[in-house]
């Protein structure tokens, strides 16, 4: 095996969940857009990676209220942060977590499978 490939004790795992219009847009030039994508497409296959697309037509979903991220430290404390205009806020009470990790679920379960917005990305390449 590849040392690059190896799991290492204790990795990180990232998953997230994108919906498709923010793939769609293009706010920088054809060639960066496309970079963005590819390297989007090249990191979703790497372990410990999850990469779920909310598809487009998805016009009531659990992420109406704006973006946000979950995290988790290595004593297992578990945080959210989200952002809108007017600042940014770090959220570690556990009611209010719970609630962020609940809507994640629910947008995991709309959002399209793994393999599928790894599909998704490669026909926006033009690579299927």
């Amino acid at each position: 095996m590849h040392p690059r490939k190896r799991p290492r004790k204790n990795a990180s795992t990232i998953s997230m969940v994108i919906w498709e219009p923010v793939l769609m847009m293009k706010l920088t030039s054809d060639e960066d857009h496309r970079e963005q994508l590819r390297h989007l497409y090249e990191m979703s296959q790497l372990p410990g990676v999850c990469l779920q697309v909310l598809p487009l037509d998805s016009t009531a979903h659990a992420g109406l209220n704006g973006p946000f991220t979950l995290l988790e430290t290595p004593d297992h404390q578990h945080i959210a942060y989200t952002e809108t205009q007017r600042g940014s806020h770090l959220i570690s009470d556990r009611n209010e977590t719970s609630i962020l990790a609940q809507k994640y679920a629910m947008l995991r379960a709309q959002a399209l499978t793994p393999f599928k917005a790894l599909r998704l990305l490669a026909r926006s390449l033009g690579e299927t």
